[in-house]
């Protein structure tokens, strides 16, 4: 019987200092895929197929972690893959290597990761001004 591999701890302690979710995960990584490129809200939106208002939340975090840098566009930001230090590069190149060689166990450290059920409780109580009432 094969030994189950262990997520690295210095993997963990990123995700638990830098990432709350998946979709969070994913925008990440893409941006990492196309360094050079900058990247508007809705582009990240129709490439992973999620809510742009979500995307703008996450890039936000992400932009707040050190992860990525934005700048105004044309007409919207702009968002690019730009870590601050070179620790955080190499914190988010273990994890995309961990999430393409243990999915599970990236999935599951995000999931039991207390920062993100805050975040997702703390979603729930969000007032937003587009409400009737």
């Amino acid at each position: 019987m094969a030994e189950e591999r262990r997520l690295p701890d210095e993997v963990a302690r990123f995700i638990a200092d830098h990432i709350t979710s998946v979709e969070q995960l994913e925008i990440l990584l893409l941006l990492r895929g196309a360094p050079d490129d900058e990247w508007t809200a809705r582009g990240i939106c129709e490439a992973l197929r999620t809510s742009e208002q979500s995307v703008i939340r996450r890039l936000a975090d992400l932009e707040a972690s050190g992860l990525v840098t934005s700048r105004p566009g044309s007409k919207v930001l702009v968002y690019r893959y730009a870590p601050a230090t070179p620790s955080l590069d190499e914190g988010v190149a273990q994890l995309s290597a961990a999430y393409t060689e243990l999915r599970y166990k990236v999935l599951e450290s995000i999931f039991s990761n207390p920062i993100s059920d805050l975040h997702v409780y703390a979603e729930g109580f969000r007032f937003r001004k587009d409400r009737d009432g």
